[in-house]
């Protein structure tokens, strides 16, 4: 029997252990601003975490879910006659929070059916963290022997950019030799190899209350001062690029018979590159009002950084897939427009193969679901990297 065969084999043999622990955490709400949801979430992974033997660590936070940091696998690398031995860990990042608001569980709860579980937060990404979990308890049962030491990082915040976890997670992405994005993988099952980088921009302007019956000539309207500059944003948009702008949020005014003092608008931005962003922030920073009477400030802030496709990405990627032949399928590779915790890392230059996780459908939405056939495959999948992939 290949090794291969005898991973898929073991995790096979803990399939019900794999949908149980699933159930119970698709049963617990745990919305990123719902600190006592996620921190439930926490204590049960952490529980099993411990019961399988690794070290776990619960980082707390004051305004979000904690972050839970789980530890297995040999201690360094051994030393050949070429090197010393190397202590530096594979990462493996998933998150506790989901988008969904407490009631949801009991609205929809966790079912089975068919291949597919269903559930709110069931495919982003509650299943990811079986799968850390399984690899966990395959070490403690030596149906795993890592070459490299692992370390499992869980976010509290991750849906609202990770606020208060990005500063943990990106001091254990420093000290790891590669990082495994356990997010949901493409809709074709490949990894992510890139990911857009996240813009934020708001732009306000400032006018002059007036009578728009009376005297509105004595008046600077701020609705028509924001509609220019609107379209004068959405004019930085490069598709050939891979650059999008998105007006999102809009508002101003106070009645409709006053001259608008006041308006506001918020766009979603996603660019491909770093250079692309700083194309689009400096002239985000040099638009100037139409009417010289009406104020104008424009806030610009990158909330994800892209991840790149490097070579180190790609070689990553070439073991990986190799790997998931051996398994028995074809890991591609692909584009995202999202961010995730991978982004961050990835901007420090570690190399970062994300998307590893289990294939299903409806991440955010009602139809959300994930395919329990695919659970023990991902996890061989993800052994196999961890037994043999040290670097990238």
């Amino acid at each position: 029997m290949s090794r291969e065969r005898e991973l898929i084999v073991y995790f096979e043999s803990e399939s019900g252990f794999a949908v149980d622990l699933l159930g119970r955490l698709v049963s617990i709400d745990s919305p990123t601003s719902d600190k006592e949801g996620v921190d439930r979430v926490g204590a049960l992974v952490a529980a099993e975490f411990r019961a399988a033997g690794a070290g776990v660590t619960s980082i707390p936070q004051q305004a979000a879910g904690d972050a839970l940091r789980a530890a297995f696998g040999p201690v360094s690398v051994p030393a050949d006659d070429a090197r010393p031995a190397d202590p530096r860990p594979a990462l493996l990042l998933g998150h506790l929070d989901t988008v969904w608001p407490r009631g949801a569980a009991a609205r929809r709860p966790f079912r089975v059916e068919g291949a597919y579980a269903c559930g709110p937060g069931v495919f982003d990404m509650k299943v990811g963290i079986v799968l850390c979990v399984l690899l966990a308890r395959a070490f403690r049962e030596r149906a795993l022997r890592p070459r490299v030491p692992v370390v499992c990082f869980f976010s509290g915040d991750e849906e609202t950019g990770s606020p208060t976890s990005r500063p943990h997670l990106e001091a254990e992405a420093r000290a790891a030799r590669y990082v495994l994005g356990l997010e949901p993988c493409n809709p074709d099952g490949g990894a992510k190899t890139v990911r857009k980088g996240v813009g934020r921009v708001v732009v306000e302007v400032t006018g002059v209350p007036a009578h728009a019956g009376i005297d509105p000539e004595k008046g600077v309207n701020a609705i028509e001062e924001l509609a220019a500059q609107v379209l004068a944003v959405k004019l930085l948009e490069d598709r050939a690029a891979g650059t999008t702008v998105h007006a999102g949020l809009i508002g101003g005014g106070v009645a409709r018979n006053v001259v608008a003092p006041q308006a506001r608008a918020e766009f979603d931005v996603r660019v491909p590159t770093p250079g692309e962003w700083k194309r689009l922030e400096a002239s985000l920073l040099n638009l100037r009002p139409r009417n010289a009477k009406a104020r104008l400030r424009v806030e610009a802030a990158l909330t994800h950084p892209p991840m790149v496709r490097t070579a180190a990405v790609a070689s990553l990627h070439a073991q990986a897939r190799r790997i998931a032949r051996q398994v028995g399928f074809t890991l591609g590779e692909g584009s995202t427009g999202g961010g995730s915790d991978g982004s961050y890392c990835a901007a420090l230059g570690v190399p970062v193969l994300d998307g590893l996780g289990v294939e299903g459908e409806g991440a955010h939405a009602e139809s959300e679901r994930a395919r329990l056939d695919r659970i023990a495959p991902r996890a061989a999948l993800l052994a196999g990297i961890l037994e043999r992939i040290e670097s990238a």
